[in-house]
Formats: structure tokens, sequence, C-alpha cells
């Protein structure tokens, strides 16, 4: 059996989505849960870049990778914490949700088993319509939305941090 790179890059892409999802599920601390999110996201931005999406692959690092791990994070920061200032979490492993995750994963698995063969799809040109649409006149748009997302964990952090004192 030759493997070529495309090979290479989906065992690799698979090992590294396992393991984060992993990390992610059966970890009881926190920070490595996170950790373990952002690890699968990232793999999710993998997953994109290797069917040919680098537009959806930018903003996956943009937007969960970069919003919404900061969000968990800044929500970590807010819980209520322990004598020792640890955050005060449980972590339950039922077996309803693994058989969910199992099946989501079988069904993914089916719908995309045609487009995993060996070889990288050919990439459309879809991608950069979208880029240019909202990278054209919609920027400003974007932007104004991004500073009040952060003027808004400001006064998230100023509201907690006053309840302090």
């Amino acid at each position: 059996m030759e493997l070529n790179l495309a090979d290479i890059a989906f065992w690799l892409l698979s090992a590294i989505s396992i393991a984060g999802a992993a990390t992610a599920v059966f970890t009881r601390d926190v920070m490595r849960l996170t950790l373990g999110l952002g690890v699968f996201l990232l793999s999710v931005a993998g997953w994109f870049l290797y069917f040919g999406h680098a537009f959806v692959a930018i903003a996956q690092v943009f937007v969960y990778v970069g919003g919404v791990l900061v969000l968990i994070l800044f929500a970590i920061m807010f819980l209520h914490r322990s004598e020792q200032g640890l955050p005060e979490l449980t972590s339950r492993h039922a077996l309803d949700s693994a058989v969910v995750a199992v099946g989501v994963a079988v069904l993914v698995i089916t719908s995309l088993r045609e487009y995993v063969t060996g070889q990288l799809p050919t990439v459309g040109g879809a991608d950069a319509e979208i880029g240019v649409s909202l990278l054209g006149a919609y920027l400003p748009h974007f932007e104004a939305a991004g500073v009040l997302l952060l003027a808004a964990l400001v006064a998230a952090v100023v509201i907690v941090g006053g309840e302090k004192r």
C-alpha cells in the first residue's frame, strides 16, 4: 500500500480530531478540557482545508478558536470558586451522551465517505465570492460587531470584578 500526501493528511487530521475530542470529553480539569476543545476546533479547520475550503477554515479559526474559546475562558474565570481558588465543576459521563456522540459520528462518516477517497477534492470558486462579499462592503459592519463584543466582554469583567470589592 502506497501512502500519498492526501492519505497522510487524512490520517493525521483524524488522529488530532479524535485526540482533541477525547480530551474534551474525558478530562475533569477545565483548562485541559478547553485545550482539548481548542485542538479539536483547529482540526475542524484542518478538515475544511483538506476539502479545499480555505475561507471557511479561516473563519473557523477566527470565530470558534479565537472567539468561542476566549468566551469559555471568560466563563471559567467567572465561575464559583472553591476555597483553593479552583472553579467548582462537576463532570458527568453519561451513557446516553456516548450513544448520541457515536450516532453523530456515524452520520458524519456516512455523509462524508464519498469525499474521503484518498485524494483532495477539487476546489470551487464559492469561497472567493464569499470572501469578496464579506471583506468588501460589509467589512465595517463586521469590525463594528467585533468592537461591540469586545466592549461587552470588558463590561462583564468590570461588573464581576466590582462585586468582590
